[in-house]
C-alpha cells in the first residue's frame, strides 16, 4: 500500500523529486563536514531546518533550468553537467551520511554504556562514519572515471521453443540505450558501430533510447547507425527518450538516413532464413517510464498477427511487458531501459542496483510461462556518465532449439 502511494510521487517527478533530495543532502553533508570532521558544533536544530528549506526549494527550482541548460550548447551545457553530476555524488554521500548516523552512531553510544568516554566513543564513530564516507567516494569517483569507460561484451545461448535446428547457433548482437547526444555521439558512436559490425553478427537488434532528449543528433547519429550490418538484417524499436526527443522525427530518420535498419512499429517481419523465425517490435508508449506491470494494446495486436509455424522474438523497449509477453507466447523478449541499475553494490551478479527500485527484470536472464527475457544494461547514461559495478554492454544472443543442454540457464522469475 505505501509502495503504491509513494511511486508516483518519486517516480512521477523524478527530476524534482532528486532536486528536493539534494537540498536535504547538501544539509546533510555540510552538517556531518562540520561535526564530525571538524569537530564543531553544528547550526542548532531550527537553522539547519531552515536551510534544508531553502536548499531544497533552491534545487527543486533549479531542475527545469539545469535540464534545459543540459541540453543547450556551449558552456551552459556544461556547467549544467557538472552540477548535476556533483549532485548525483552529494546524494549518494547523504546517504552514506545517514546511513553511518542511523546504523553506527547508536552503537558508539552503547560503547559510554560499556565504560568508554564520551570523547572515545565519538572518535570512534567519527573514523567509522569516515571510512564508510571515503569508500563511497572511491566508488563514486571509480564510476566517472573507470567504470563509465568499461564495456562488458556479453554471450549467452538460450532456449527458444518451436525453433528448427537450422537455427541452432544463430546469434543476435543486441545493443541498447545508446542515448546518442548524452556523451555518445560522434566518433565515438562510430566506435560502437565498428565493434559491434566485428562480431559478425547474424541479426543486429537496437531495443529503444537510441537517442536521448536532443533531436539535433538525429542526421549524423542515424547515419552512424545506418553502417551497422549483419547477415540477416538490422531492426530497432523505439524508446521512452525517443519519443522525447521526438517519435516521428527519429521514426523518419530511419527511412532518410539508415534505410538498411528495419524500425519495427507493431510489426512483424520474417527473418530471411530457411525455416521459420520471426521478429516483433512495438513502440514504447513513452510515459510513466517506471510503470509497474505495463499493459501494451499494441502488443495484443502484434501477437494476434505472428505466424504459428515459427518462434518470433519480440523487441520491446521496457522490460515490464514481459509478464503480458510471456502469456501471449512470444518465446524470447529482449528489452533495455534499465541500464542494469548504472549503480550496483559491489556484489557479484549486481543484484542490488537502482533499477530494482522500478522493475524486478533489472538485467540479465529471465524466464517466465516458458518463455525468456534478456534485459540488456545498455550502452549509454541516463544522467551523469557514472556506472559502478555495471559495465555498459554489448550482448551476443546465441539460439539454440529447447532442450539443448548448452543453453545458459536463466532465473525463474
Amino acid at each position: 500500500m505505501l509502495q503504491r502511494l509513494l511511486r508516483p510521487i518519486i517516480f512521477g517527478q523524478i527530476f524534482t523529486t532528486l532536486g528536493y533530495a539534494l537540498g536535504v543532502m547538501q544539509v546533510v553533508l555540510g552538517h556531518w563536514v562540520t561535526v564530525v570532521v571538524a569537530g564543531r558544533e553544528g547550526p542548532g536544530l531550527a537553522l539547519g531546518l531552515l536551510l534544508a528549506a531553502l536548499l531544497t526549494l533552491a534545487n527543486g527550482l533549479l531542475v527545469p533550468i539545469l535540464r534545459r541548460a543540459a541540453r543547450s550548447r556551449g558552456a551552459a551545457r556544461w556547467v549544467a553537467r557538472a552540477y548535476m553530476a556533483v549532485g548525483v555524488a552529494t546524494l549518494l554521500v547523504g546517504v552514506a551520511i545517514l546511513g553511518s548516523w542511523i546504523g553506527l552512531y547508536p552503537l558508539a553510544q552503547l560503547l559510554t554504556v560499556a565504560g568508554v568516554s564520551s570523547e572515545l566513543a565519538f572518535e570512534v564513530f567519527r573514523i567509522a562514519s569516515a571510512t564508510v564516507v571515503a569508500s563511497l567516494g572511491f566508488m563514486i569517483a571509480w564510476g566517472f572515471t573507470v567504470g563509465k569507460s568499461r564495456v562488458e561484451r556479453t554471450h549467452v545461448r538460450v532456449e527458444v521453443e518451436g525453433l528448427h535446428d537450422g537455427g541452432r547457433g544463430l546469434r543476435i548482437v543486441q545493443i541498447s540505450d545508446l542515448h546518442i547526444g548524452n556523451r555518445l555521439q560522434g566518433e565515438a558512436l562510430g566506435r560502437l558501430v565498428d565493434d559491434v559490425n566485428a562480431h559478425a553478427p547474424d541479426l543486429i537488434v537496437l531495443t529503444g533510447d537510441i537517442f536521448d532528449n536532443d533531436p539535433s543528433f538525429v542526421p549524423d547519429g542515424m547515419s552512424r547507425l545506418g553502417r551497422l550490418r549483419a547477415r540477416y538484417g538490422t531492426y530497432a524499436v523505439l524508446g521512452n527518450h525517443d519519443t522525447y526527443t521526438g517519435t516521428e522525427t527519429v521514426a523518419a530518420a530511419f527511412g532518410e538516413w539508415a534505410p538498411n535498419l528495419r524500425l519495427l512499429r507493431k510489426d512483424v517481419v520474417r527473418v530471411p532464413v530457411d525455416f521459420p523465425l520471426y521478429l516483433a517490435g512495438v513502440d514504447d508508449p513513452g510515459v510513466d517510464w517506471a510503470a509497474r506491470g505495463l499493459e501494451l494494446d499494441a502488443l495484443n495486436d502484434v501477437a494476434a498477427s505472428c505466424p504459428d509455424d515459427g518462434p518470433t522474438v519480440l523487441l520491446v523497449h521496457r522490460p515490464e511487458a514481459f509478464h503480458q509477453a510471456s502469456k501471449l507466447g512470444f518465446q524470447l523478449v529482449l528489452s533495455g531501459h534499465t541500464h542494469g541499475g548504472q549503480l550496483a553494490l559491489p556484489i557479484p551478479g549486481g543484484n542490488f542496483n537502482l533499477a530494482r527500485l522500478v522493475t524486478p527484470f533489472h538485467r540479465g536472464l529471465y524466464r517466465v510461462n516458458g518463455s525468456t527475457l534478456y534485459v540488456n544494461r545498455g550502452f549509454g547514461f541516463a544522467g551523469p556518465a557514472i556506472r559502478f559495478n555495471c559495465s555498459r554492454e554489448i550482448a551476443t544472443i546465441e539460439l539454440v532449439p529447447a532442450g539443448s543442454p548448452t543453453a545458459s540457464p536463466p532465473p525463474e522469475a
